[in-house]
């Protein structure tokens, strides 16, 4: 897989990693001063999503140019 070309796409790659690390950065704080989380898998489905619809043809809202 690579980055897509479209600003629009490549911007929710960049948010969708970002989510990602940022959740599981949360994740570590808590497990480290053991606090416990609820439902922490919901938390990453909107990183996942904005991940998603960045990288995959048939959900980007920009459609790429075929090479």
């Amino acid at each position: 897989m690579r980055l897509p070309k479209r600003w629009f796409n490549r911007l929710l790659c960049y948010a969708g990693v970002f989510g990602l690390v940022f959740q599981f950065t949360a994740a570590l704080h808590a497990w480290w001063h053991q606090i416990p989380l609820q439902n922490f898998w919901f938390l990453l489905v909107a990183p996942l999503l904005c991940l998603a619809s960045g990288l995959f043809p048939a959900l980007q809202l920009q459609k790429e140019k075929p090479e």
